[in-house]
């Protein structure tokens, strides 16, 4: 397997993961803000904002890491795994 295979592989597995991962903090954003509501328990829950900001600066990374694994000329192939070619 050649370094370029490697990193495509790398990248492409990278991408969807920071994207399911992205995807699951917003749904997690969302119900947590309609807990908190606007009858004042979202004192309650600031330790977990604090996680969810570093879970969004994680998610961000593995992003990040992803795009700059993948190589400039790539493009995804109908081999690599998840995606459908379409």
């Amino acid at each position: 397997m050649s370094i370029r295979r490697m990193r495509e592989r790398a990248a492409a597995r990278l991408l969807r993961t920071g994207t399911e991962l992205a995807i699951d903090q917003r749904e997690l954003e969302e119900r947590m803000a309609a807990a908190a509501g606007a009858d004042g328990r979202s004192a309650a829950y600031s330790s977990a904002y604090g996680a969810v900001a570093m879970a969004r600066w994680v998610d961000s990374a593995v992003l990040w890491l992803g795009w700059r694994l993948l190589p400039r000329t790539s493009m995804p192939s109908t081999t690599t795994p998840g995606f459908s070619g379409q």
